[in-house]
């Protein structure tokens, strides 16, 4: 009797402690996933979110930004001839938006849809809240063929 006693403790010993580490690692995954939803619903950004929840411009001042007509020949570098948020070829005299502040240039329907949601340029990231004080843009000659 004694000697089956003696046995069984360590087998309950060992059960006990493989049970509460099963517990504590379902315990850590749960949690995790919990976290990770939480995190990415604050982190995310949904261009879907209706305009009070996020912090894009108003329409007002998105039309009053400058536009240009693209033309291969004014456009001097590769990145100039790509739209860095739908990466999609600039077309002959296709309308583009440019930014006043750091003179990033986007498809008039990509960074519209952008600026309803976010108030930065989705290249360099520099606010465009306040646009009042243009910083010099990165071709001169963008200003000449501007059409509004």
């Amino acid at each position: 009797m004694m000697g089956s006693v003696m046995k069984f403790i360590p087998t309950l010993v060992a059960f006990v402690m493989s049970a509460t580490f099963i517990v504590f690692v379902c315990t850590r995954i749960i949690c995790g996933r919990i976290r990770r939803s939480r995190f990415q619903n604050r982190s995310g950004i949904d261009l879907e979110l209706p305009e009070e929840q996020t912090g894009g411009l108003e329409p007002a001042v998105v039309a009053a930004m400058p536009t240009v007509k693209f033309n291969s020949e004014g456009f001097n570098s590769i990145e100039d001839t790509q739209c860095s948020i739908c990466l999609g070829e600039y077309q002959e005299k296709e309308v583009l938006r440019i930014m006043p502040k750091c003179g990033h240039n986007f498809h008039l329907s990509c960074i519209d849809l952008w600026l309803r949601k976010q108030s930065t340029c989705p290249v360099c990231r520099l606010p465009l809240q306040d646009m009042s004080e243009p910083k010099q843009m990165r071709a001169t000659f963008r200003m000449n063929n501007l059409t509004t």
